[in-house]
């Protein structure tokens, strides 16, 4: 059991840093060191409760408190990134960013976790060689627009790259490690994105007016009627 844990706080860690990998922000690598540090310690804490049951897979605290880390990190990176681009453009069009509450990210969590289920039990799920050559292809483009082989905001991509290593150090696990799961990671996110486009073509069949962004959340408010979700934590 101990080692499912881990094997989902490792995947956590992805969803943020792919997020990185939009090249639009450039991130504080100072703020992944110290989201590296928080999430190694709540990986070594004994805390073994559930704060959540969706369809019989269980979400634990450490789960969410390591989620909640990688959001606090997120926001104040683009805090950071957002205050240095009011001070040189001096400009009120720039939104502020907002960080979710941590009932937010559980609620997030839980929908995540219901798509991917809904993809493995639709057959949409990818196989490792697509997910491993999907996200050797994200970091070769990475490497190269550094190197300069291909156009593309080098120091986006740099500090992207930078708050990777920081993040990995600060947690205290290898480049492997990393990689592994981050491919883990990568075959969930394609596979939940295969199963949206597949059930969007097939709604739109029915609603020549359907948009993506409110056929996403009308989906996962269907999946969330059949299922048997419970919540420990009412307070969050």
């Amino acid at each position: 059991m101990k080692k499912k844990r881990v094997r989902r706080s490792f995947s956590l860690i992805i969803v943020a840093v792919i997020s990185l990998m939009s090249f639009s922000i450039v991130f504080s690598a100072d703020i992944w060191t110290e989201c590296g540090k928080k999430i190694k310690k709540i990986q070594q804490s004994k805390d073994n409760r559930v704060v959540a049951v969706v369809n019989g897979e269980k979400i634990y605290k450490k789960d969410l408190e390591i989620a909640y880390a990688l959001e606090e990190a997120s926001y104040l990176s683009q805090k950071e990134s957002y205050q240095k681009l009011l001070k040189k453009y001096k400009t009120n069009s720039l939104k502020p960013p907002v960080q979710r509450s941590k009932r937010e990210v559980l609620e997030s969590m839980i929908e995540n976790l219901l798509l991917l289920q809904a993809a493995k039990k639709g057959g949409y799920f990818v196989s490792e060689k697509e997910a491993k050559d999907y996200y050797e292809k994200t970091m070769k483009t990475m490497q190269d627009i550094m190197s300069g082989v291909v156009l593309g905001d080098v120091e986006g991509v740099q500090f992207a790259n930078d708050a990777i290593e920081k993040l990995i150090k600060g947690w205290g696990i290898t480049r492997e490690e990393y990689d592994k799961k981050a491919i883990e990671q990568t075959r969930n996110m394609l596979s939940i994105q295969k199963l949206l486009n597949a059930k969007f073509k097939e709604f739109k069949l029915k609603s020549k007016n359907l948009v993506i962004e409110n056929f996403r959340k009308e989906y996962i408010n269907s999946l969330k009627k059949k299922a048997k979700i419970t919540i420990y934590e009412k307070n969050i």
